[in-house]
């Protein structure tokens, strides 16, 4: 049986970090069910490596992870793999990343991306003097586990997007010019095709090339804030 000083460590930290028990496990490179198995005693008591890669996830220590008294937060890690400066409180960074709209998750579907700014947002410190960013807000779940609805995701104009990264793709219509946006992952590319993975449902969505106007990456969070 699980120990239920795991379990309710798990759901504490899932709770202040603000990620779903699905989130959590892809991020610490499990299968997207572990964490839910691990609260429903669907799986026995985690092995010492996913106990570590859960711990990475959840943002503390093992040792408190499994019922340690220490402080939740991990350890420090060693000098040389984190930059020493501390990041700016939240009031320092500016408000004017322009929110252009919403990433529609619903299956296959497409978005109207605003050419005006419905929001604006903070500046996150690793891109302090990067221009052409702008926000969006996921609505849907197509993209989960990895965009989440309701999650606010950074995009970059300028940043190439390689095979693998998660992006937002621009399409002219020919019929009418209207453009259309797609939030997905960029699987690969021919003269003739773009393809997109959507995840959930798991699917491929083919773009005809000469339709697509922009290829433009959406930011990991170490790009955001530094590592």
């Amino acid at each position: 049986m699980i120990n239920d000083d795991l379990k309710s460590r798990v759901r504490e930290r899932l709770a202040e970090i603000g990620k779903t028990p699905r989130a959590a496990s892809v991020d610490a490179g499990l299968h997207p069910d572990t964490i839910r198995n691990v609260l429903r005693e669907r799986s026995v008591k985690p092995r010492a490596d996913s106990l570590a890669k859960l711990a990475q996830a959840l943002d503390c220590s093992v040792d408190w992870l499994i019922g340690g008294d220490a402080h939740p937060e991990p350890e420090p890690a060693p000098p040389g793999l984190w930059e020493t400066a501390d990041l700016p409180s939240r009031a320092a960074m500016p408000r004017d990343v322009p929110v252009l709209g919403t990433a529609a998750g619903s299956a296959r579907g497409a978005f109207q991306l605003d050419t005006a700014a419905i929001d604006y947002v903070r500046r996150p410190p690793a891109i302090g003097a990067s221009r052409d960013i702008y926000a969006l807000y996921v609505v849907g779940s197509s993209m989960s586990p990895r965009f989440e609805e309701g999650e606010l995701i950074y995009v970059s104009e300028r940043r190439p997007a390689r095979i693998g990264d998660y992006v937002v793709v621009q399409t002219v219509s020919p019929e009418d010019g209207t453009v259309e946006a797609w939030c997905k992952r960029l699987l690969r590319r021919t003269d003739d095709t773009l393809v997109l993975e959507q995840l959930n449902p798991l699917d491929e969505i083919h773009l005809p090339a000469g339709r697509v106007r922009a290829v433009h990456r959406i930011l990991t969070l170490n790009e955001l804030f530094g590592s």
